[in-house]
Order: C-alpha cells, then structure tokens, then sequence
C-alpha cells in the first residue's frame, strides 16, 4: 500500500506540474488564452483521471516513469519561465533559466529513466508552437544557443554513436524475436492504438499483458500497418498546417510523437507498454482541446457564446465523471493480480506472459493434474516461444512432483537448441537449474541438465554477449561445479566471463574453480579484474574478494 500511496502522490504531483505549464503556454495562445486557467485545469482532470494511466501509477516499477515525467515537466516549466525573461529583456534570469535549471532537472529526469534526455525536445516543441520568431524579432542568441547545446549536438553525437558501426544498432536486436525494420513498421500501428485508448478506454483490454501486440512483417502484414503509416504522416501535416491557426493543436501533436521518440523508435524496446504514454499524452489532451476549439469556432452560432460555453464546461465535468469511474473500475481489478491474469487470458490470448502468470497462479493452487493439463495444452501452442517454455516447465513439475524426469521430456528440452533465446527462456532455466543444485531428479542429472544448456547456447543464434545467452551459460558451469566436472565448469566459466559483460558472481564462481583446478595464474587475473569491479562500498563483493584472497596459496 505505501508503494502505491507514493506513486499516487508523485501522480497528483505530476497533474500541479501539468497545470501549471499549460496555463502558462495556453495565455499565449490566440484561441484558448481567454479561458487559459480553465482548460489547462480540465486536460489536467482528465490526464489525472483517465484509466490509462492506471498501469503506471500502480505498477510500481514505473515510478521511474512518473519520476522521470515529473523533472522533464520542471524542464520545462524553466523554460517557459527563461524564455518569458528573456522576452522581457531580462537576460541574466532567462540565461540561468535555461542554462541551469532545465539541464539540472534534465539530468535528474535521465537518472531516473533514459527518456528524460527529450526534455530539450520538448522545450523546442514549446518555442516553435508558442514563441515564434517574427522578422522584427528574430529569436534570441541565448535561445539558439540553449538548442545547439542541448538538442542539436547531442542528437548528433547520438545518431554517430548508434549509426557507426551500422551493427551497434541490429547487434542490439538480438534480445528480440523481430528485427529493426519490423519494429520500425509496428510502432505508427502502436500508436494509434494508443490514441484509440486515450480517446475511447477500453476497459478490461488495458494492462500490462500486452507482449502479444502482432508484429508488422511488411507494409500490408498486418494491412493496417500501411493505413497507420499514411495516418502518421497526416498526423504530422495536419500538425504543420495548424501552427499558426491553432498552435494547441500544433503543439500537442508534436508533443505527442516527440514524447514517443524514444521508446517508439529504434531501440530494442518491447513493441506495446501502456505506460508509455503517461508523458506523451498531456500533448494529446492539449491538441484535442485546440481542435474542439478550432472546430468550435468554425460551427454556426446557434445561442449566446456563454450558454455554449456552459454547455461545454458541462461535457467536460460529465467525461471527468465518466473517466474516474473507469478508472475506479481498473483499480479494482489491480488489486488482485489472478483477477489481472484472468482477464489478460480473455482479452489478450497472444500475451505469453499472460499464459506463464496463469500457469504460476494454478500451480500455487497444488493440483497436479491440472498444471499438467495447462502445460499440456501451451506445449501445443502455435507460438514457438509459448512452445518452449511450456517444455522446460513440464520437466521442472516432472522432478518437483515425480522426483523422476521423462526422457520424452528431456529431449523435447534439448530440441530447444538452435533456436533464439529470450529472457523469460533464461528465466525458466535457472528455476529448473536451482532446483537441480539442491535436489536429485531420476533421468536428469545436473551433469544431464548442464549439456543440455551447453548445447542450447553454442547453438543459439545470437552473440555471446547476450544476457539470455551468457546468464544460460553460467547456469550450466555452476551444474557443471557442482556436479564433479569442474575442468568443463572452467570451460564454460571462461566463455561466459570473456564476453566482458558478465556480472561479477560470473568471476568470482570462475576464480573458486580456477583455484579449485590449481589454476593460480588464472584466478590471480580473474581476481584482479574482479577487484577493477567491486567497488568498495559493495559489501558482499568485499566479502567475496577476501574469500579468494584466502583460497590463493601464498
């Protein structure tokens, strides 16, 4: 309960913020600035109160979401406050303004989620929507400085890092089951489906359970993924062509994608996560209520301005109502994670983590027969990566329940190998591998287990480096040691802590076994790099050191 009281308290936060820089920004705008204070209080009513932000709020790792949210909105709330100083002629207070204390709430933005580093993005959408340069007024040097420093320039440094080499960026991908392209092609699809959502919620469809989003293979696999593209770039024209006439709705779209930039793009992100929106969508909100406006002001006058007005203020309370009661609906169904479960195995039957969630939740219930009957039935699955974890899982019930593995099972584990792992595989193997450490299971020895594993990561499609890969195989040397091979443990230790991104229980388990095997020489340079890595405060590193220290002969 105290998690989710703080993240409801950084929420309501976060809607203060949100406030108070659209109140600001909307006096500036020649439709809306005359109700300034009132609509900027009703996007914020409806951001605060719309269901969608439920799976943010009250999953409590995306804190660093909220977090991350609230010092790119202080960012820019300095912004705004420089820029207005500057147009004042008071450039000493604009200059710290910009130069101090957007960097320092950009940087606090970054440390507590990556995307914090569009805050600079975002200050440039404001200028060009809300403080246009005319020829009289050509925009400050204070300003075309703020941007060269902080927005072109590190863009640039950024697109030579991820572009050169080309294989910095596709190397990346090697952790997912699509590629660069076909995220690229999947992610206008997206979202729409996201601005769907804000528009229309759609209840028992909302969630986390939403790794099944298919795939775009090409512009007409799915067909909508040509219709989403052609949409975007409407999108963006009609953002264009607004400008001017309704900077609301300019400034909100570009708000909007700008805000997606980077976990709708390029990176190695997971295709669909709702909370993505949790900053995006204040722009949304703003360009809908600039194009309300817009259209508004373009409909015949039917009865006096403050009767329509009143009408207006009246639909808006009644979607706050209607919001807030969605929103209790979804918050009652957080409260049970089976509750979640079921309704993510109605509403999303592509979701593997949906399908293993249910698993957990059966198999907590202590009926064998009916986990084996799941199992069973996902092991037949259409998705090969559902396929895969079913088979480990029915070999871990086997010697949990059995004592005694099924060679038919075993094999259809080890058949696994070729194919390209991802981390819930990796997770899965470690839960049967731990179980191995400490228990004895007839047809699966841990010597048994560890070549299987060997074999699943010689011939797994990815590099090395991977941390399915790499974690795999550290599993198998760790059966390998305990097992009574420890020369092929050191073996598989070397391959693993040689990749350079091992953690350090990869070494110090890997100078145990050199010492174990008098290899000295080794364990003393597996000791000294290990000693570049601990840093002095880690404790149980230390702990670890000293140990080897002790193991080492004199």
């Amino acid at each position: 309960f105290s998690f989710k009281l703080t993240n409801l308290l950084i929420h309501l936060i976060c809607g203060g913020l949100i406030y108070a820089l659209l109140r600001t920004v909307l006096r500036r705008d020649s439709r809306l600035n005359q109700r300034a204070a009132l609509v900027a209080l009703l996007i914020t009513a409806v951001w605060l109160l719309h269901p969608l932000q439920v799976s943010t709020v009250l999953y409590i790792v995306q804190r660093m979401a909220q977090l991350s949210t609230l010092f790119v909105l202080l960012a820019l709330i300095a912004y705004v406050h420089g820029r207005e100083a500057l147009e004042q002629g008071r450039k000493r207070a604009g200059t710290v303004w910009l130069f101090l204390v957007v960097p320092t709430a950009t940087v606090f933005g970054v440390l507590c989620k990556e995307n914090g580093a569009l805050a600079p993005l975002l200050c440039a959408v404001l200028e060009l929507g809300y403080f246009r340069a005319t020829k009289p007024a050509s925009r400050p040097r204070t300003v075309k400085g703020f941007f060269w420093l902080g927005l072109i320039l590190p863009v640039l440094g950024a697109t030579i890092w991820y572009a050169w080499p080309p294989s910095r960026l596709v190397t990346s991908y090697s952790v997912r089951t699509f590629t660069l392209t076909e995220r690229l092609l999947s992610e206008p699809r997206a979202l729409f489906d996201y601005m769907g959502a804000l528009l229309l919620p759609r209840g028992p469809t909302l969630g986390v359970y939403t790794d099944g989003f298919p795939v775009s293979s090409g512009l007409l696999h799915p067909a909508t993924t040509l219709w989403a593209l052609i949409g975007l770039l409407a999108l963006v024209a009609l953002a264009l062509s607004a400008r001017r006439r309704a900077p609301a709705v300019f400034t909100g779209i570009a708000f909007y994608l700008a805000a997606h930039v980077m976990e709708s793009s390029v990176f190695p992100l997971e295709l669909y996560f709702e909370h993505r929106n949790y900053l995006p969508s204040v722009g949304f909100f703003l360009a809908v209520a600039g194009a309300l406006k817009w259209l508004f002001d373009k409909l015949p006058k039917t009865s006096p301005g403050s009767s329509q007005f009143r009408i207006l203020v009246v639909g808006a309370v009644a979607l706050c109502a209607m919001l807030a009661t969605a929103t209790a609906a979804r918050a009652w169904v957080w409260q049970s994670w089976s509750t979640m479960v079921r309704q993510a195995i109605v509403h999303h039957p592509g979701s593997v983590r949906a399908q293993f969630d249910n698993l957990n939740i059966v198999w907590n219930l202590k009926s064998p027969h009916q986990t084996r009957q799941l199992l069973d039935r996902l092991a037949k699955n259409s998705n090969p990566e559902t396929r895969n974890l079913a088979v480990v899982y029915i070999v871990l019930q086997e010697c949990r329940v059995d004592q005694s593995a099924n060679p038919e099972s075993v094999a259809r584990v080890a058949a696994i190998a070729g194919s390209k792992l991802q981390l819930a595989d990796m997770q899965v193997f470690e839960q049967l591998g731990g179980y191995l450490r400490g228990h004895e299971c007839a047809g699966l020895s841990k010597i048994e287990f560890a070549n299987v594993l060997r074999k699943i990561v010689d011939t797994a499609p990815q590099p090395q480096t991977n941390t399915a890969v790499w974690r795999t195989r550290f599993m198998a040397a760790d059966l390998y040691a305990r097992g009574g091979k420890p020369l092929e443990a050191q073996r598989q230790l070397e391959l693993t802590w040689h990749t350079g991104v091992a953690d350090a229980a990869v070494g110090v388990l890997f100078s145990r076994v050199q010492i174990f095997n008098r290899d000295y020489t080794g364990a003393r340079l597996t000791r000294a790099q290990l000693g570049k890595r601990i840093p002095r405060w880690n404790r149980r590193g230390q702990a670890a050191l000293a140990t080897i220290d002790q193991l080492l002969p004199r």
